[in-house]
């Protein structure tokens, strides 16, 4: 049974030093009963260290059982992937393990020397924890470290602190935007119709921008990519996938209101708006990382009600002026 870990942990406080390290010039016989006659915590890959207790590389399990009796560690050791630093945070453990295919992470000191390393029951444990503290404060629940892991225990006063300021942030933007909805009355009254398509053009722009930041705040954990590069993309597939909702939607409003006025101005509403919300769905978690903001704390909540602002306002504006 792996160990519960406790967010916001370091490489060095996660390592084993119950791993196998050799010489350089051990054999793969006496590596391999040296493996024999103990329990390790992990054995997908055994470390060569120097004299002064550096690593100088690793022996893959698979190779070393291959290997002749007769050849050296230092024959048979290739280059690690990866070597973290003791004062590494776990979030780069998930990153390298999910980018590196690894079972295991050696971990050195400031001097170089190697500790130990993490091991497969710990990057699991981490992983799973990332995902979801990640996808807590996605949902706008604040709280760090630890503490936004033990919602299901916490008193009921921290509860509502914890889920209350986003909510209230949405709900001053839904209440702006009824302001917004409520100028339009008098179109509204002389187009019933335009009523039938509100909670669609609403929905479709809020789920591609929620798609959008989703991924942009994970890329902009894990990668390193040009930001304008990604704008223009994530807005290209907008305009296209703005495109194809449009026409299919403007078919089925043509049918209901027997008016190509108002499938135009759905069709031009769907397009603009989908297109716009892919570019939200950037800029917000850059403007709250801009103000030393988690990306990921509260962009889904926020990013959703700045949408259906932003959406109904260009579908009663297109509307305005089209009918």
């Amino acid at each position: 049974m792996t160990t519960k870990l406790k967010l916001n942990q370091y490489a060095g406080m996660l390592i084993s030093k119950n791993v196998p390290s050799v010489s350089p010039h051990q054999e793969a016989k006496t590596i391999l009963t040296m493996l024999a006659k103990r329990e390790w915590d992990s054995i997908s890959v055994v470390y060569v260290l120097s004299a002064s207790g550096e690593l100088i590389g690793q022996i893959p399990i698979g190779k070393l059982v291959s290997a002749r009796e007769n050849m050296l560690a230092v024959e048979l050791m290739v280059k690690p992937k990866v070597v973290l630093h003791e004062h590494e945070h776990q979030e780069r453990i998930a990153i390298e393990a999910i980018a590196n295919d690894l079972k295991s992470i050696p971990v050195r000191d400031k001097e170089g020397k190697f500790l130990g390393a993490v091991t497969a029951d710990k990057i699991i444990d981490v992983l799973h924890e990332e995902h979801l503290e990640d996808f807590l404060r996605s949902s706008g629940i604040r709280g760090k470290g630890a503490e936004i892991l033990n919602l299901m225990t916490a008193r009921f006063s921290d509860l509502v602190k914890s889920r209350l300021p986003w909510l209230v942030v949405g709900l001053g933007i839904g209440l702006f935007a009824s302001v917004i909805v409520s100028q339009f009355e008098e179109h509204l009254s002389e187009n019933i119709a335009l009523v039938f398509f509100m909670p669609i053009v609403a929905f479709m722009s809020g789920a591609i921008g929620t798609q959008t930041e989703t991924v942009f705040v994970r890329s902009l954990t894990y990668l390193k990519f040009s930001i304008m590069k990604y704008i223009l993309k994530e807005l290209s597939i907008g305009m296209v996938i703005g495109l194809i909702i449009g026409v299919i939607t403007s078919f089925f409003g043509f049918i209901i209101s027997g008016s190509w006025q108002i499938s135009l101005v759905i069709l031009i509403s769907l397009f603009t708006s989908m297109s716009v919300a892919t570019i939200l769905g950037v800029i917000v978690p850059l403007t709250l990382r801009w103000f030393k903001k988690d990306p990921a704390v509260g962009s889904g909540p926020f990013i959703t009600s700045l949408q259906d602002l932003i959406s109904l306002t260009i579908y009663f504006s297109i509307a305005y002026l089209l009918l």
